[in-house]
């Protein structure tokens, strides 16, 4: 096989793609693949002078008639940039604004000029449509084969590497949030600070390609810093722990404090997490035996949640009692099938809910007897609040008016004070609307 390293610009390549000299072989070429996202992401790195992969393409000679000589194309690889450059000349596609969390950047970046961003190809000023088209991209031509299968032989190759997992992908994400997750969940030879880590049941987790052991614990930690955050602002949130909700983590959190108080606690959490599921363990006479035992990732998001959740309440003490209490109700919890996916919002908060009920007051939260708030209390909550909900912002009707314990429900200890409240609407109560209650004014 004999290639020529040579330069084209955008223009060349997508006329070429337009006027049918630059084709793809069908026979083993996929079709278009990309996202309007991903299209708009690789035109963006052109403007932003981000180095762009090579194309590889195959010359074809073929004798016309007169004997004359036509040459032709096929893309190895590079297809999709090519697709992707081609549309965007055809106006089928607007840029993004560097502010658009679509577009993924490190907030540090955002703050650069991008007079591109939101524009179509017919919509860039004069300067900046010469820039694109005069970009000079790096194809290696193949001109010469010995068998037609080294073509097909080099596109395999070109894209049998390994690709990077989606975790890896974000560990290279500008910002703390990586190195943060990197020293408490471990990165290849580097051990994790956090022992929970090893607890956990990874079985439908791992890839055999993958070569860093720690690789999803990493994820799982970003998980549980993705649940910290959401709940640290929201006690009912339902927060999503997919791969694009972990992606945002990474993305809108590159300046995270990483010495700050919220580092802290989550850092605390974890080691008291780690310390119930270290008794957990050490409970069992499997754990005398020293025999391998694992956690569903549910429990463990369970307990964590559940612990955050304490830490609101000053008068709770973290001590060995409800050490010994949260691992001994996990453990008898262990042959109750689990439901929903670990991933899902409305699943996770529905199975801590329904965990956290069972265990409770057996750990030493005591409810306050006093569940309602009393008129006096709800007219001063009103007014403190002007009349406005806390979830919404908008005017509440005193008819539709509900008083709901905040920031610690009732249900973790919460007291029922004017302190612990605030006025939302029947149709933002986070718990949903108290019907048969509303009139009472039950939280």
């Amino acid at each position: 096989m004999e290639y020529t390293p040579k330069k084209f610009t955008t223009e060349d390549l997508v006329a070429a793609w337009k006027d049918g000299s630059l084709k793809i072989n069908e026979e083993y070429q996929r079709g278009a693949e990309w996202s309007q996202a991903q299209m708009q992401g690789l035109i963006d790195s052109i403007f932003r002078q981000y180095p762009i992969p090579p194309i590889f393409l195959h010359q074809i000679r073929a004798r016309g008639l007169g004997g004359t000589e036509s040459i032709r194309y096929e893309i190895v690889d590079g297809q999709q940039r090519i697709r992707a450059l081609a549309d965007f000349h055809s106006d089928k596609f607007p840029l993004l604004e560097a502010s658009d969390k679509n577009l993924r950047l490190p907030h540090s970046l955002r703050k650069l000029p991008a007079p591109w961003g939101k524009r179509r190809f017919s919509e860039l000023d004069g300067n900046l449509r010469q820039e694109l088209q005069a970009k000079a991209i790096d194809v290696f031509v193949i001109s010469e084969v010995v068998e037609p299968d080294e073509v097909r032989d080099l596109f395999i190759r070109l894209q049998s590497g390994t690709a990077l997992t989606r975790q890896q992908i974000r560990d290279a994400w500008p910002g703390t949030v990586g190195p943060f997750i990197e020293r408490l969940a471990g990165k290849l030879k580097r051990v994790p600070s956090v022992t929970l880590f090893k607890q956990i049941d990874r079985r439908g987790t791992r890839s055999e390609e993958e070569s860093d052991d720690y690789d999803t614990d990493r994820q799982f930690c970003a998980q549980l810093l993705c649940l910290f955050l959401a709940h640290a602002s929201d006690p009912l949130s339902q927060q999503s722990i997919g791969a694009n909700e972990l992606d945002k983590v990474y993305h809108e959190n590159t300046t995270f404090d990483v010495e700050g108080e919220a580092a802290k606690r989550f850092q605390d959490i974890l080691k008291i997490t780690s310390e119930v599921f270290l008794v957990a363990f050490a409970q069992t006479s499997l754990g005398k035996k020293r025999t391998k035992l694992k956690f569903r990732k549910l429990d463990v998001i369970a307990a964590f949640l559940l612990i955050q959740d304490l830490s609101r309440n000053p008068l709770f003490k973290f001590d060995k009692s409800f050490t010994q209490k949260l691992a001994s109700h996990i453990l008898a919890d262990r042959d109750v099938a689990a439901t929903g996916r670990s991933t899902s919002g409305p699943a996770i908060a529905k199975y801590y809910e329904e965990w956290r009920n069972k265990i409770i007051e057996d750990i030493g939260v005591r409810l306050d007897p006093k569940r309602l708030f009393d008129e006096a209390e709800k007219q001063t909550i009103y007014q403190r609040a002007q009349g406005k909900c806390a979830v919404c912002s908008d005017p509440v009707d005193p008819s539709d008016a509900e008083y709901d314990h905040f920031p610690l429900p009732h249900t973790l200890g919460g007291r029922t004070t004017v302190e612990n409240a605030r006025l939302v609407h029947a149709r933002c109560h986070p718990r949903g609307p108290v019907r048969e209650k509303a009139a009472t004014g039950e939280g």
